[in-house]
């Protein structure tokens, strides 16, 4: 009997006994897999560098909404989970997160009911974002005699960024509007730096942070906020060495409770967030003392379908099965079943294009390579990945599939 819940499957009986040999051919292909060390490496490399710089760690699970993940990256010391929508929370509750981070405005009386409920009936300590005085008095009016109070945290945002208030009168008004309503809770801020790009991005974060960190201890000092340690958030995948940086060096006005949301790096990639991390290695003490690195978990097994012209290979892979918004998809190994011969290809092959079902690889000449050989990748943009799939195979061994994740996007 074969699964038919997603792709990429095999024999149920023969998971559970024996799993299944990708290399063997025993499973459907194009198959996304982890590889379980690399995202146990991952979750504890992160765990140290926040333990390092005196931060909580609430990893945004948009990555991934993937349960089983979440449940991994609290075992390894995750404070909390970041979510963006209230189906996201609501996946985070049931995978077991007691506190949670909407970071994101709370909106629609649909949402409201739902959080209410979750409020209501479960035991977690949740905060969401509001930057408007009319969210605040949507949220005040429907949460007004909530036994568990609503916990808001004021967005701080930028100038042709995305949300968030952009001057501190307007923080001030905002917080006063919220200290109205017996069901909500000023809790502390919240920001997200990753808006800001360009040559000159690392002082132009340094600088957001920097001054939103004085606009928060302003808001403590007048009494704006209702809890006697607030909360402080931000710090996407890209920047966090940079925010936790200036928290430190602020670290004698910091009545706060400092909180990083990285999502990316549980699953790392070969792209843009190796990019990233190479930079944070460069520029982070506490990168460089934590032992090991960041790696790339995540690969896609497809197969060889066309050799149609010398040099160049369709592959049983496209924009349904992997991310291609920022980079395409890398080869990484190339496997001949005939032969049973595995080796890793070098930089000359690469992917040029790809369509929906598929995508054309470049070979270097001489290279040898027949249909039904299997390609793998790794990736770009992890998100996009994922969220493409039902059911994700991890591997603890040679691409030996031993159990499945299921995401809930």
């Amino acid at each position: 009997m074969m699964l038919n819940q997603g792709k990429g499957m095999g024999a149920v009986k023969q998971l559970a006994q024996n799993g299944w040999d990708i290399l063997k051919e025993e499973v459907s292909l194009p198959i996304a897999v982890l590889e379980k060390s690399a995202l146990v490496n991952n979750a504890k490399w992160m765990a140290n560098f926040a333990k390092l710089n005196g931060v909580s760690l609430a990893p945004h699970g948009k990555t991934t909404m993937a349960p089983a993940l979440f449940q991994l990256q609290l075992e390894h010391g995750a404070w909390g989970i970041t979510v963006a929508t209230v189906p996201q929370l609501a996946v985070a509750v049931e995978a077991g997160a007691k506190r949670i981070i909407l970071a994101n405005q709370l909106v629609g009386r649909f949402h409201f009911a739902q959080v209410k409920q979750l409020l209501t009936q479960r035991d977690i300590e949740l905060y969401c974002f509001v930057d408007s005085q009319a969210n605040a008095r949507e949220l005040g009016a429907f949460f007004v005699g909530c036994a568990n109070k609503l916990n808001v945290l004021l967005e701080v945002g930028i100038a042709q960024g995305r949300c968030g208030c952009q001057s501190y009168a307007e923080l001030m008004d905002l917080a006063h509007c919220c200290l109205q309503y017996d069901g909500l809770a000023v809790a502390g801020i919240g920001f997200y730096e990753g808006v800001i790009h360009g040559s000159e991005a690392e002082q132009q974060v340094a600088q957001f942070v920097a001054e939103a960190l004085q606009q928060a201890v302003a808001l403590h000092q007048q009494g704006y906020f209702s809890v006697t340690k607030p909360v402080i958030t931000g710090a996407g995948s890209a920047w966090y060495d940079i925010v936790t940086a200036v928290w430190q060096e602020k670290a004698t006005e910091l009545p706060f409770h400092c909180v990083i949301r990285p999502g990316c790096y549980l699953i790392h990639d070969t792209g843009i967030y190796q990019q990233a991390q190479d930079k944070i290695s460069r520029r982070s003490q506490a990168a460089q003392t934590i032992m090991g690195e960041l790696r790339s978990s995540l690969f896609i097994w497809a197969y060889v379908l066309s050799l149609p012209e010398p040099g160049r290979a369709i592959i049983g892979m496209g924009k349904r099965d992997v991310a291609f918004d920022a980079g395409l998809p890398t080869p990484e190994w190339a496997y001949s079943p005939k032969q049973q011969q595995l080796h890793k290809v070098d930089d000359a092959w690469t992917l040029t294009a790809i369509m929906d079902q598929h995508a054309v690889m470049i070979i270097p000449k001489g290279a040898r390579l027949d249909v039904g050989d299997m390609m793998c990748f790794s990736t770009s943009h992890p998100c996009l990945t994922f969220d493409k799939w039902k059911h994700i195979a991890i591997v603890e061994q040679l691409w030996v599939v031993n159990e499945l994740v299921t995401t809930q996007f």
